[in-house]
Parts: structure tokens; C-alpha cells; sequence
């Protein structure tokens, strides 16, 4: 079977319910089995989308999958929180060595890379699509500590 339904599940997510091989019956009787009456659109395998980064920015446009900019957007910017968390764990353990040689420049060296890294979600991320919005990957995030 070729065809493949996509539905808003309880969170307000785009779901998708993908028959089994072993499915004899059509779609349309499979969403009446697993949907309970939800509403659903068909679509082809092949318009699924293949990279599932924005999938909770997903939404339904008559039969296509497109994303909600705004939330793909802060989808990427908390990809940025978890790059950036290692770094600034790195940034305290120098910092407290810098306290303890009594190093004052070496302490605002690394408070001013901490309070950059703090203000990497204020980068803006022109674009709408998924390939403008993974584009933009702040240098700072690159940086070794």
C-alpha cells in the first residue's frame, strides 16, 4: 500500500499512521480502526518528508505537510541551548580555576564568551523553510572552550 494517513494527534502534532505490510484492508479501514473517528487526510509515502528535524512544527495544508516557521524556528534554537550546554560547563571549570589563580582579565575573558554564548538565541533565522532555518548555525557554538 502506497497511501499513508496523516492526522492531528492530542498534542496538536502532525502523527502519521503507516499500514504494515501485513495490512489487507485500505486505509481508509485502518483510520476508522486506529483513529477512532479523528480526522485525516491521504497522502503518498513519498510526500512524507525525510528529515523529521521540524516534525513538531509540522501542520496540515490541505493533503501536504508543510511547518510552521515560528516553531521550526525555536525547534532549531533549542538544538542551539543543548550545543551550547557542554561549553558553557567548560567555561565554569576555567572560570573557578581563573577565581583561584586570582587571574581577574581570565575571569572576564570567559564571563564575556559565557554571557555570548547566553545571547546566541537572540540570532535571528531568516528564511522559512528547513533548509534556510538549518542554515544558520552560530559560530560561537563552533568554538572550542
Amino acid at each position: 500500500m502506497n497511501q499513508i494517513a496523516i492526522y492531528y494527534n492530542d498534542n496538536g502534532d502532525v502523527g502519521w499512521m503507516i499500514p504494515s505490510s501485513e495490512w489487507g484492508g485500505t486505509i481508509e479501514e485502518l483510520a476508522a480502526k486506529d483513529l477512532a473517528g479523528r480526522p485525516y487526510e491521504k497522502i503518498f509515502k513519498d510526500q512524507l518528508p525525510s528529515d523529521k528535524t521540524f516534525y513538531k512544527a509540522w501542520m496540515i495544508d490541505s493533503g501536504l505537510i508543510t511547518i510552521n516557521p515560528d516553531k521550526a524556528k525555536a525547534i532549531w534554537k533549542d538544538k542551539w541551548r543543548e550545543a551550547r550546554k557542554p561549553l558553557l560547563a567548560s567555561l565554569d571549570i576555567e572560570f573557578m580555576k581563573a577565581v583561584e589563580a586570582g587571574d581577574s582579565a581570565k575571569q572576564a575573558e570567559i564571563a564575556s564568551k559565557k554571557q555570548e554564548l547566553r545571547d546566541v538565541t537572540n540570532t535571528p533565522i531568516p528564511g522559512t523553510t528547513p533548509e534556510e532555518i538549518k542554515s544558520v548555525w552560530p559560530e560561537v557554538l563552533n568554538d572550542p572552550v
